[in-house]
């Protein structure tokens, strides 16, 4: 017996379920399962399908799934610096490929959709996604827009999100995620430079990373990652207090390290980890 559910507005989900009929009558306990199985299948949704891109040569091969916006404009950098806006290198990535800077507006104009939520939800659902990077390009652009992030991230409680970002300088926007820091399945990073400087309001499980743009560009007190610019990441960084992406830091390995493997950003924070001098707790807020 096959059931199509009718397409409604936004996102349009086939619900298949799959009945095996016998003649003779069966136990209850023996009756079998129904199969749930949603797929899209309106030719004008099928543009939510690859939303979200797998892995890549930072992040690594499968496990971690991009998400990305067009970056280097107000518009969707809301919190960009000068330093950032300069050496953005989602910026740089998108002059050189343009399918992924067509996906990026493409994202751009669902993630203003009402049904984004959905969209993103069947996806996640679909591909069986463990963990996601939000914005390898671009950033929280609105309040309504980081509370739409909000809400999939509250109704998807087996993936894990993790993102940078520097909308934390837009007190709207910055509520918002702050209340995404308090999910057990969130990992958020505050983006500083020497332009930004440091947050003085941090969240209990909030952490900093700092971009270091010169040699002597050192990050100061309260950063807990340092990021470098192209230019200075085959340089050896002398041992400091603020660790560097391993990435970055000029070390020769046997073995490529990509975000998947390392995973100091979006692994969960140690339950003994001593918080920083800066800190302010949070307040936990209701799932929207």
């Amino acid at each position: 017996m096959n059931l199509q559910a009718r397409p409604r507005a936004g996102l349009a989900i086939k619900i298949r379920l799959t009945l095996r009929q016998r003649t003779t009558q069966t136990p209850r306990s023996e009756l079998p399962r129904l199969t749930f199985v949603p797929q899209l299948f309106h030719t004008e949704h099928l543009e939510s399908c690859d939303m979200l891109t797998r892995g890549n040569h930072k992040l690594g091969g499968s496990r971690i799934w991009g998400f990305g916006l067009p970056a280097g404009a107000p518009n969707t950098c809301p919190g960009m610096s000068p330093v950032c806006q300069t050496h953005c290198y989602a910026v740089a990535f998108e002059r050189y490929r343009p399918t992924a800077s067509a996906l990026y507006r493409r994202n751009l104009r669902l993630a203003r959709r009402r049904d984004f939520v959905r969209r993103v939800r069947a996806f996640l659902l679909l591909h069986n996604v463990g963990v996601v990077r939000v914005h390898v390009g671009g950033d929280f652009f609105s309040v309504r827009y980081a509370l739409r992030w909000l809400r999939v991230m509250c109704q998807s409680r087996r993936t894990r999100f993790y993102f940078y970002t520097r909308s934390w300088r837009v007190p709207g926007i910055k509520r918002v995620i702050d209340r995404m820091a308090t999910l057990a399945n969130c990992r958020v990073w505050y983006s500083a430079d020497r332009d930004t400087g440091v947050p003085t309001n941090i969240p209990a499980r909030v952490r900093v990373a700092w971009l270091m743009t010169e040699p002597t560009d050192l990050p100061p007190p309260g950063t807990n990652l340092m990021f470098r610019v192209r230019r200075l990441r085959r340089m050896p960084v002398a041992a400091a207090v603020t660790p560097v992406c391993p990435t970055e830091d000029g070390r020769p390995r046997a073995v490529r390290v990509t975000c998947e493997r390392c995973g100091l950003c979006w692994r969960p924070l140690p339950t003994n980890r001593t918080p920083l001098t800066v800190v302010t707790p949070a307040r936990p807020g209701r799932c929207p």
